[in-house]
């Protein structure tokens, strides 16, 4: 595979907080801090799968932070502390990144770039200098054959289950080294349930898990529920459970190629997954990190 430069880590602040929330949006948290693709000029590959829209959110975010369709938002470059306002937004899942801007060129941020074999340097008209290293997931040459195997860890809480303060979060590992590839967690508020939030990790792990060629995939939850219902020796009786296994199921589904295996583990043994979730209850905030070079060593030729 030959990778593409675009690899950023943005902080996207919601245009409503939730103490400002309406009607109309209920927003969750506050910001949302994960890996964008950043394109730093005009792209005509992007432009044949998204059109001329020049900053796209997938709907799952846009709805945490309750962002709707042409909203103006604060985008921060967490690197460098640069924080730019972008207009016009897009809500779409016609993506394969979380959050695309495309191009910084178009969106008269970028002074200058210039571009080198381990990335690019693109100059802020404010002086700072941003390092935009390449990535093996978003765009590149595709690999002709998947190859890789990787662990998915998941958790859920509440503080004061089912009415309390809720979060998950997730980690995903190379195998057999263990060395990280993806973690996250994410806020949502309260009067979810424990095991709602089991299932929303499972799924923001699995929607991370499927972007990367592998073959085979190992999951593990210390939720015997979650875990049982997965492979079917419990069944979804709950309603407010059926829509999360749902969605598990369909991005299962579109992903058939892939071996997934299901592992019920104590909570001793799923320490990181557990307390990725405490710290979203914590921060009430929501972070999605990458390991880019173990990443692109995984999905490289």
């Amino acid at each position: 595979m030959v990778g593409v430069c675009g690899a950023v880590q943005v902080r996207l602040s919601s245009p409503r907080p939730p103490q400002e929330q309406d009607r109309e949006t209920t927003t969750v948290v506050s910001s949302w801090t994960l890996p964008a693709y950043v394109a730093s000029m005009r792209s005509y590959s992007i432009m044949m799968a998204t059109g001329d829209d020049l900053f796209i959110v997938q709907p799952r975010v846009a709805e945490a932070l309750g962002i709707r369709d042409n909203d103006t938002v604060q985008v921060e470059f967490t690197e460098i502390g640069e924080v730019v306002t972008i207009p016009h937004v897009k809500i779409s899942d016609n993506i394969s990144s979380d959050v695309l801007i495309h191009d910084l060129g178009s969106l008269n941020l970028a002074e200058s770039i210039s571009m080198g074999r381990h990335g690019e340097k693109i100059k802020f008209y404010s002086g700072k200098v941003l390092f935009s290293p390449p990535q093996n997931m978003w765009a590149g040459m595709r690999m002709f054959k998947k190859q890789g195997h990787a662990s998915l860890y998941f958790d859920g809480a509440n503080d004061h289950n089912p009415q309390g303060h809720a979060g998950y979060g997730f980690a995903i590992v190379q195998e057999p080294s263990k060395v990280s590839l993806i973690h996250g967690y994410g806020y949502e508020g309260q009067g979810k349930t424990s095991n709602e939030m089991e299932y929303t990790g499972l799924l923001e792990g699995l929607i991370w898990a499927t972007r990367l060629d592998l073959v085979r995939l190992s999951v593990y939850g210390d939720s015997e529920l979650v875990i049982r219902q997965m492979t079917g020796q419990y069944k979804v009786k709950e309603s407010h459970l059926r829509c999360l296994h749902s969605k598990v199921k369909a991005l299962l589904e579109q992903h058939s190629d892939l071996v997934v295996e299901f592992h019920h583990i104590p909570r001793e043994e799923n320490k990181v997954a557990d307390m990725l979730a405490q710290m979203a209850i914590d921060t009430r905030q929501n972070v999605t990190g990458c390991t880019w070079p173990n990443i692109n060593r995984l999905m490289s030729v």
